[in-house]
């Protein structure tokens, strides 16, 4: 498309977008190609006067807009109906291009050509790896669990870590429809060499209840969930969690580091900072090591590497996922406590509130930075 020729209320909704409050990317002719494809020029002339975050009813759009409910509500419903924005009960708000819309657009399994389209422009805009200006400051948002079978000799020490427990913890479990990154990459062509699409994320508490209601998931059983967690595992994926107790609703991204946007960014973005202290890290004796660089391998995060045919391995890039233990033909690996592990927060407020101090500094950082 010809940006040069892209509506001005386009232009002033993907300005919006790259606000830091919205985690934003800087303003760019990508932006603009990416907000131009979601969003008509009177659908932009709308979106630019919702709120961030927290839904609100059409009235107070309305007003903001100068214009009436029954003029606006056509296009808010096709929005929402888009899931370019957040609907809740008859309340909406813009939400950030990822993670937020991207997980609510795709998490329903929908394949249009303009999904496909979707996908590569959002791709275009994630790769410019601004995603850096974001992890200036731990924020721990997000923690690996890990799982029970290489660590089976500590479990009294991480019964609280562990996926069995979130499973006990809920009476509604499911799983969502697709893996929005394992979809997106479809949609651009590609193919994840660990998993499918249709592996997507486990869903746990009120969580699930709106998953299925939506229709972008089913409810499983406890004994299906246990299945599932065991097929993932045995494809070599990790368990990425909301930072939070088992007990809170929560979801668990099945993630592998070829298509993960989480797990890209801790990879090639810095992103590392936006991950917890897991509970156990690998050990590796290198003493018995051969440098067989199997535990490479099953590694999604390059804590494993070889350097002058000799196998290195980067503790700081550890997550505790422990895939690296079975894969050790040498018995060379093993699993330890993590003497900078902390308990996670109780919920989602705790968890909030704990963020506070990193993202504020960090957004007043980036907002320096770009001159804003």
């Amino acid at each position: 498309m010809d940006v040069a020729a892209t509506h001005p209320a386009q232009v002033d909704l993907a300005r919006v977008f790259s606000s830091v409050r919205l985690l934003g990317p800087p303003m760019s002719d990508k932006v603009v190609r990416l907000v131009s494809h979601l969003f008509t020029p009177e659908e932009a002339a709308i979106a630019v006067h919702l709120p961030f975050y927290k839904p609100r009813p059409l009235s107070w759009i309305a007003s903001r807009a100068g214009r009436t409910e029954l003029d606006i509500e056509p296009t808010v419903r096709a929005m929402a109906d888009k899931r370019v924005i957040l609907e809740i009960r008859r309340t909406y708000s813009l939400i950030p291009l990822i993670p937020g819309m991207f997980e609510n657009m795709l998490i329903s399994g929908v394949d249009t050509p303009w999904h496909r389209e979707y996908a590569q422009l959002l791709d275009d805009v994630f790769r410019t790896g601004y995603v850096r200006e974001y992890t200036w400051r731990p924020t721990r948002a997000v923690r690996n669990i890990p799982v029970q079978q290489v660590i089976e000799n500590h479990q009294h020490v991480v019964s609280v870590d562990l996926i069995s427990e979130m499973i006990r913890a809920h009476d509604d479990l499911a799983v969502a429809n697709v893996c929005q990154c394992r979809q997106s990459l479809m949609f651009r062509g590609k193919e994840c060499k660990r998993s499918s699409p249709a592996d997507g994320c486990l869903i746990f508490g009120s969580l699930a209840r709106g998953l299925v209601k939506s229709g972008d998931g089913r409810f499983v059983s406890r004994d299906e969930m246990r299945s599932i967690v065991d097929d993932r595992w045995k494809k070599k994926l990790v368990f990425l969690t909301g930072n939070v107790s088992p007990t809170s609703p929560n979801a668990i991204c099945t993630c592998c580091d070829c298509c993960c946007h989480m797990l890209e960014a801790m990879n090639d973005y810095g992103g590392m900072p936006l991950v917890a202290p897991s509970h156990f890290v690998a050990q590796v004796d290198e003493a018995s090591c051969t440098s067989c660089m199997k535990c490479a391998k099953a590694c999604n995060t390059r804590a494993h590497e070889l350097i002058d045919r000799k196998h290195r391995f980067h503790k700081e890039r550890c997550i505790g996922c422990g895939l690296c233990v079975p894969a050790c033909t040498e018995q060379s690996v093993q699993m330890a406590v993590n003497p900078a592990y902390r308990k996670p927060p109780e919920g989602i407020l705790g968890l909030s509130l704990k963020m506070l101090p990193a993202t504020a500094l960090t957004g007043i950082k980036v907002r320096l930075a770009r001159g804003s």
